[in-house]
């Protein structure tokens, strides 16, 4: 574990004085690597591709893993270059392009809960959504195995203003006192811990349990649901456009708020399928 941990830093440090050309140098070279090589999670991927695009032609599902991989090494090298970025260089790098949608409910002392997914960059999203949106930015997150690098990530997530919240925290965040108006948000994309109090739907071609966490705080507390739609402009280029889901969520029926959010991913995924996290056990449950 901390051999893992001091190769971590080490590499931090190395990319702290490397431009962004030789960081995606090494990019492609790790891409050869982890997918010719070690074959990193192949299986998983090439199932839950042809599970999710099963009328797509095989050699089309080929190169569509091939650019999952190289999109996922970009993400990796990414990350680490992030703990060294300057606040200027992120909010360059990672832009709001409609950040008003969310402005005005801070104007008018409105909690949101906003969604995402593990889709193109998310590491640099925690550190440029509290520099450029008003809110307090309350992020919750599934604690690593590895404890040295889990207090690296938190240090850095942290170090714009977000405040990261454990998973198994999330209800007494909701009853804190925040210094202002907050938005909670939910990586919502992943697999549920318990798949019997999960909503099941369909999602890209297969029964999926979604988890409801979302859905729950928004109609208890009648919070809007916004959507964080993360594009990949071009290599180390983002935007990001909100999408509002839900405006009244204690108007809506159970599940629906879910449905509405696993839909909205969905049609963004088809569009680009390889920026999405395929090498994610998302459907390891079974619908009964």
């Amino acid at each position: 574990m901390r051999f893992t941990y001091f190769l971590f830093l080490f590499f931090i440090k190395f990319f702290q004085v490397a431009p962004f050309w030789l960081l995606y140098f090494f990019s492609n070279g790790l891409y050869f690597l982890v997918y010719y090589i070690v074959g990193y999670r192949k299986k998983v991927v090439n199932q839950n591709l042809l599970n999710s695009f099963p009328d797509m032609p095989a050699n089309k599902r080929k190169r569509l893993a091939k650019e999952f991989y190289k999109n996922l090494c970009d993400i990796l090298l990414e990350t680490i270059k992030g703990f060294t970025m300057s606040q200027k260089e992120i909010e360059k790098r990672y832009r709001f392009i409609n950040p008003e949608l969310m402005n005005d409910y801070f104007s008018k002392g409105t909690n949101v809960i906003s969604v995402g997914a593990h889709y193109a960059n998310w590491e640099w999203g925690i550190m440029a959504v509290a520099t450029q949106l008003k809110h307090k930015i309350v992020s919750f997150y599934t604690p690593l195995s590895n404890t040295y690098i889990e207090k690296k990530m938190l240090r850095n997530r942290k170090r714009y203003g977000t405040e990261l919240v454990s998973i198994s925290d999330v209800r007494k965040s909701f009853t804190s006192k925040m210094d202002r108006a907050a938005t909670y948000f939910f990586g919502a994309d992943q697999s549920p811990s318990n798949p019997k109090g999960a909503h099941w739907m369909t999602f890209l071609n297969q029964d999926t349990a979604c988890m409801k966490g979302a859905e729950f705080f928004s109609r208890l507390y009648s919070l809007p649901v916004v959507y964080f739609d993360v594009q990949r402009v071009k290599r180390g280029y983002y935007t990001v456009e909100l999408m509002l889901l839900e405006e009244n969520a204690s108007g809506t029926s159970s599940g629906e708020i879910t449905e509405k959010y696993m839909h909205a991913l969905e049609e963004i995924i088809k569009k680009k399928p390889e920026d999405y996290l395929w090498a994610h056990r998302r459907w390891k449950h079974k619908s009964a």
